[in-house]
This record gives C-alpha cells, sequence and structure tokens, in this order.
C-alpha cells in the first residue's frame, strides 16, 4: 500500500509501523543469522526500533524519498552493521580483558580477590560477557538476577561507560588507568 504523503507524519508513522513492524523485524533477524552466525530477537527488534527512530529524526528524508518503504529497508541495514560492528568491538574488548584477568588470577594467592580497580569487577567482566559473548538476552539475564529488562540494560550501559573511560586497547591495562590490586594487599 503506497504511503500518502499528505497525512500528518504521525499517521504515516503509524501506517509505516502497522504494515512494516513484522517484515522490517524478519528483515532483521535473517541479516543478523547470516552476519553472525546467531539469532538474538532483543537485537532484531532494538534494530528496528532504531531505524524507526532515526525515520522519526530524519522524517522530511524519508517522506521525499521515491520509497519510504526501501528508505526504511536501508537505514535498518546500516543500523545492523552498525551493532554488528559494536558488538564485534565489545567483543575483542571482553576477550582482551578476560586475557589479562586470567594472567593476573594466575599471579595471584588462591582465594585473593583480584579486581581491576577502577575498571570493571569480575561481576560486571561476566554479565558483558554472557550478553556479547554467550548470546544471552537482556531479558534472560534480567530473570536469572530478579531484576527488569530495562534496569538490567541500564546497568550494562553503565558498565560498558566505566569501560569505556578506563580502556584504551592500544595501551596495556595496567598502564590505562585500570591497575590490578589485591584488595587487602599491595599494588603489583
Amino acid at each position: 500500500m503506497p504511503i500518502d504523503k499528505n497525512l500528518p507524519i504521525e499517521e504515516v508513522f503509524a501506517s509505516l509501523f502497522r504494515e512494516h513492524y513484522k517484515d522490517l523485524r524478519r528483515y532483521s533477524i535473517a541479516v543478523l543469522r547470516k552476519r553472525t552466525g546467531k539469532v538474538n530477537p532483543e537485537r532484531a527488534e532494538e534494530a528496528v526500533q532504531e531505524a524507526f527512530t532515526i525515520a522519526w529524526e530524519k522524517s522530511t528524508a524519508l517522506l521525499d524519498s521515491p520509497s519510504p518503504i526501501g528508505w526504511l529497508y536501508e537505514t535498518l541495514f546500516n543500523v545492523l552493521r552498525n551493532m554488528i560492528r559494536e558488538d564485534q568491538r565489545w567483543t575483542l574488548r571482553i576477550l582482551k580483558v578476560q586475557e589479562t584477568f586470567d594472567l593476573h588470577s594466575h599471579a595471584s594467592a588462591p582465594g585473593s580477590d583480584l579486581e581491576l580497580e577502577g575498571f570493571v569487577s569480575p561481576e560486571e567482566l561476566d554479565l558483558l560477557k554472557r550478553f556479547y559473548l554467550n548470546g544471552e538476552t537482556y531479558q534472560e539475564l534480567a530473570d536469572e538476577l530478579g531484576t527488569t529488562k530495562t534496569a538490567l540494560a541500564k546497568r550494562v550501559q553503565r558498565i560498558k561507560e566505566k569501560f569505556r573511560k578506563n580502556y584504551d586497547g592500544d595501551r596495556e591495562l595496567s598502564g590505562s588507568g585500570g591497575h590490578v590490586s589485591n584488595r587487602g594487599g599491595s599494588k603489583r
């Protein structure tokens, strides 16, 4: 069904959403499956929502397009591509930090409470690993932790901000402000 560009923008968006959301979600799942080998319906929905947000913010470009539906699919593809790149960057960061945790945990006394001060705690790293490496969804993790999906997403966002603030992938962790220590002992 063609879009009536003379309608108020709210009605155009409501129509686009009603008529195309399911197809856009299926497309998003297919792209994620093909590009990552995994299917996470939450991530697919997140990408579709982001595409609609961009479309709202750039409604003039959407409506001026000869094919608003094509514009929306192209926008969704770009969102998915950026999401996949970002996930890959986080996966590499997490693996690098995990390697550092593993190296330092072997060097510390058994039972010591090792953490990267000012960086991320082992529990925070575990949460990121479960999301990015294991592919667990926010809903699965929230259910297990006894919290809401929104609260968990905010927690992950804060961990990632802390991570970004203290992490420079080109330098060793000990030189990035996130040094290794034993809580009750001396700095290493």
